[in-house]
C-alpha cells in the first residue's frame, strides 16, 4: 500500500476477470459479438468481470443487446455526452511527450486506446445503467447529440497489473483514486492500465488531475456525470431484453452497480479530458 496525493492505492487487481486472450466457447463468442456490436476493438473490464459470474456474460448481454441493436443506447450516449462539459486542461505538446518516452506513433496509439474506451464508457454506463433503472419517458422534442469516437487503430495487449513493474503498477493504482469516492475502490480502470506501455505518460496524467482530485472538483464533475448518466439510462430502459430472476439476476446486478458507481463513472470524464489534452 503507498499514497500519493492524498490518494491510497491498493496492491493489485482485486476482480476476476476473463481476459479476450484466455476466453473460449460461448465467452469467446459472446466478446466477438459485444465487440462487433459496440464497434470497439476492446472489451470494456466489466463484460469481462461479468464474464466469471456462471451464466452472467449471457444473461447480462441478452438484456442489454436489443437497446444497441435498436440503436437507442449509441443516441441516448450521443445525448448523455452533449450534456456532459469538461475544463479545459492545457496540451500536452510533442515536446514534453517525446521527453517521457512518448513518440509521434505511440501518441497515435494512446488517443486511439482513449478513443476506444471513451465510447465503450459512454455506451456500457447508459447500457448497464438501464440494467438497474426505472423507465420513464424521455423528454419530447428535439435535444442535443456530439458523435461519439471511434477509431479502427488496432490497439496493442494490455497488461494486468501482476504483469506490470512494481513502480509502474504502483502509479496505475495511484492514477485510479483520482476522483474516487470514500470507500471501496476495487475496479481499477482498464484505461491506465493500457497506457502502462507508456510509463511517463502515466505521470503526465497524474500532474494533471492530482489538482482537481485534491480541490474536490474532480468528485463532483464525476457524480454529476454519474446523475446524467443515469438519468438518460432511464429513458431507454423500456427496451431491455429479458432479464430472468435468480441468483444470476443479483450478482450480475451487482457487479453493475460496482462498476458503473466507481470505475466508469470516473472514467467517462477522465477519459474525455485525458484525448482532450493531446489534440489532432
Amino acid at each position: 500500500m503507498m499514497q500519493l496525493g492524498g490518494i491510497q492505492s491498493m496492491a493489485k487487481d482485486p476482480l476476476t476477470a476473463v481476459s479476450e486472450t484466455d476466453a473460449t466457447g460461448e465467452i469467446a463468442d459472446l466478446y466477438a459479438d459485444i465487440r462487433e456490436t459496440l464497434n470497439v476493438s476492446a472489451i470494456n473490464y466489466v463484460w469481462r468481470h461479468i464474464a466469471t459470474i456462471d451464466g452472467g456474460l449471457r444473461w447480462a448481454w441478452e438484456a442489454a443487446k436489443p437497446m444497441f441493436v435498436s440503436g437507442l443506447v449509441e443516441a441516448e450516449s450521443e445525448h448523455l455526452l452533449a450534456e456532459l462539459s469538461f475544463p479545459e486542461l492545457p496540451s500536452l505538446s510533442d515536446t514534453a511527450l517525446s521527453l517521457v518516452g512518448v513518440s509521434g506513433k505511440d501518441r497515435t496509439v494512446i488517443a486511439a486506446i482513449l478513443d476506444t474506451y471513451n465510447r465503450g464508457n459512454l455506451l456500457n454506463m447508459m447500457s448497464l445503467s438501464a440494467l438497474l433503472a426505472e423507465p420513464i419517458t424521455p423528454p419530447v422534442g428535439s435535444r442535443a447529440k456530439a458523435s461519439l469516437p471511434s477509431t479502427n487503430i488496432p490497439l496493442p495487449p494490455f497488461p494486468e497489473i501482476a504483469d506490470l513493474a512494481d513502480e509502474v503498477s504502483e502509479q496505475v493504482l495511484v492514477l485510479n483514486g483520482l476522483g474516487a469516492k470514500p470507500g471501496s475502490n476495487r475496479v481499477v480502470a482498464s484505461i491506465y492500465k493500457h497506457v502502462a506501455l507508456w510509463p511517463g505518460y502515466l505521470s503526465l496524467t497524474w500532474a494533471q488531475f492530482i489538482t482537481m482530485h485534491n480541490d474536490g472538483s474532480l468528485l463532483n464533475l464525476i457524480e454529476e456525470t454519474q446523475r446524467k448518466a443515469r438519468q438518460h439510462a432511464s429513458y431507454i430502459a423500456r427496451e431491455l431484453g429479458p432479464r430472468p430472476a435468480g441468483i444470476v439476476c443479483n450478482r450480475v446486478s451487482e457487479a453493475v452497480a460496482e462498476f458503473t458507481d466507481t470505475a466508469i463513472a470516473r472514467m467517462i470524464p477522465i477519459g474525455q479530458m485525458m484525448r482532450q489534452v493531446l489534440r489532432d
